[in-house]
């Protein structure tokens, strides 16, 4: 076998390691959800291909010929995987049921085409594999268009679970789960585009698979280590709660409620105005309003009605024209109780204080 170098070698053999060393963190956490499983046995699976490709990149292969051969049919496990950890955190109570495993029909039947292979001698599978990497494909060939098919198979998958956590973003922003998720995905398939480029043009360049196995072994491994990096970053990512979107005629609604309460009705202005009372207004749970606000929003009741009584005080500010009328009357008409909280937001969202805002539009008046 054709080996490469140590250096690429070493960046592979410890994305190997961490996938299977994020995949035992998962499972051992205290609330295992069926995301974390999933992803768990997403991260075994890439484990063993990338186990399995190392050793064929290194002599240690010749020691352990009978290892080879279990990559190829659990690769295709992977894109079911990923549409069931992409429905685990976007459809609310949704478990995997008979019908799911529907989706491991084609890892089944590659298993059994790859039957054979299991009864072959080292030496014989040591050949085969040795063949199949030194072969250029051909237009010509079934095995082309055989493999060729496995990109559509993952991509339609792929193309599903984007276009679900596409659809959940619209409605709730700030969900880092589905966020997180959702880039994995593009870059997995932006990955993925590039391999099928290099595929598809082999035949014509006269290439072989050692070159692309060497860089898809690496761009694996880079995703296995951007994955572990913003596990350890962010250690409430795998909590994040997911939303109700069973119902959306009816969250619209609500979200419209709290929309009309603030643009039309303009409730920030009452400045003892609190969450319970906004909620009452509205007739939503003051849960319900926290929890819409700060998917809609991605912020907190308090700060998303600070925003608006800031727009409403920037707003004043600068139609003002009576020179007796101060800032801190101005902070008061829009609902902030002091002076104290009124600069503090001013300079949070603007990064000025009033004061330094007012100067601001006096100067653009006067050019």
């Amino acid at each position: 076998m054709t080996q490469s170098a140590p250096i690429i070698n070493a960046l592979i053999a410890y994305g190997t390691c961490q996938a299977f060393f994020i995949a035992v963190i998962l499972l051992r956490s205290s609330n295992k959800t069926l995301f974390k499983k999933l992803f768990a046995t997403l991260l075994i699976v890439e484990g063993i291909i990338l186990f399995e490709r190392l050793l064929v990149e290194t002599a240690l292969i010749n020691s352990v010929p009978h290892l080879l051969g279990a990559a190829y049919p659990i690769s295709f496990l992977k894109p079911p995987l990923m549409w069931f950890m992409t429905l685990a955190i976007t459809v609310k109570g949704f478990q995997l049921s008979r019908k799911s495993f529907l989706h491991l029909i084609p890892f089944g039947l590659m298993l059994l085409l790859n039957l054979p292979f299991y009864f072959l001698s080292g030496a014989e599978k040591l050949a085969n594999v040795q063949a199949f990497m030194d072969k250029i494909p051909s237009y010509k060939s079934f095995m082309f268009y055989f493999s060729l098919s496995f990109f559509g198979y993952i991509g339609i998958y792929i193309f599903w679970s984007i276009q679900k956590l596409s659809q959940v973003r619209k409605y709730v922003t700030n969900n880092t789960l589905v966020n997180w998720f959702r880039v994995v995905l593009v870059s997995y398939s932006m990955f993925l585009v590039l391999h099928l480029a290099y595929f598809v043009v082999q035949p014509l360049w006269q290439l072989n698979w050692a070159f692309i196995n060497q860089i898809s072994l690496l761009a694996m491994t880079f995703i296995i280590q951007a994955i572990a990096f913003k596990l350890f970053d962010k250690s409430t990512l795998m909590n994040a709660k997911i939303p109700d979107l069973s119902n959306l005629e009816a969250r619209r609604a609500k979200e419209a409620l709290i929309i009309k309460a603030l643009e039309e009705d303009q409730v920030y202005l009452d400045d003892t105005l609190t969450l319970q009372k906004f909620a009452d207004a509205i007739v939503l749970s003051a849960a319900e309003v926290t929890e819409l606000v700060n998917q809609k929003f991605n912020c907190s009741f308090k700060k998303l009605i600070s925003q608006y009584r800031l727009q409403e005080a920037k707003r004043r500010i600068e139609k003002n024209n009576d020179p007796k009328v101060k800032l801190i009357d101005i902070a008061f008409q829009v609902g902030f109780t002091n002076k104290v909280s009124f600069y503090r937001v001013f300079k949070e969202f603007e990064g000025i204080s009033p004061s330094e805002y007012l100067e601001k539009i006096k100067k653009q008046e006067n050019l």
